[in-house]
């Protein structure tokens, strides 16, 4: 067992009988979420952290990206990556993203508490895939050329950027 241990029955309480976050599920933007999928939502972010996302933190941690100036390459430890790839393979970077670029539309209290496992289980993990994130405030803010960029980074699972400043 790891470091990260998740507490979904406390999420769910606060989320749903003090928050009333699922009054907004069913409805309007949020039409294609319900409560039960949020809560298995809940329980299988919590299952991801708690497993692949914990395990490579130590690893992570204690063997940091290494840049490469002759190469102009960034080497990562291997489950590192792989926990990277599960959180965007899982399509967990596109939970909160409007529906054009490829998002699953959820409230941001929903949204948060599934981070909320991530960043205990392995912040960098949260970090390097939070491209998808960034490139809505693009889509929304930029240009018509940006637009197109925004959506490229979403469509393919491109990172964010400067995570080893």
């Amino acid at each position: 067992m790891g470091h990260y241990k998740s507490n979904v029955r406390d999420q769910v309480f606060n989320l749903f009988e003090v928050f009333g976050v699922d009054k907004a599920l069913g409805t309007g933007t949020f039409v294609d979420l319900d409560r039960d999928t949020a809560e298995e939502m809940l329980g299988e972010m919590a299952r991801l952290s708690e497993g692949p996302l914990a395990a490579s933190f130590v690893e992570g941690d204690r063997n940091p990206p290494v840049f490469d100036p002759a190469t102009h390459t960034v080497t990562l430890p291997e489950d590192f990556k792989k926990s990277v790839r599960a959180f965007i393979e899982g399509g967990w970077d596109k939970v909160g993203l409007c529906e054009e670029l490829g998002g699953v539309p959820a409230p941001k209290a929903m949204l948060w508490a599934l981070h909320e496992h991530v960043l205990g289980a392995n912040p960098a993990v949260w970090m390097y895939g939070g491209g998808a994130g960034f490139a809505q405030i693009v889509y929304h803010l930029g240009t018509e050329e940006q637009k197109k960029w925004a959506t490229l980074a979403s469509e393919r699972g491109w990172g964010a950027t400067m995570v080893l400043t």
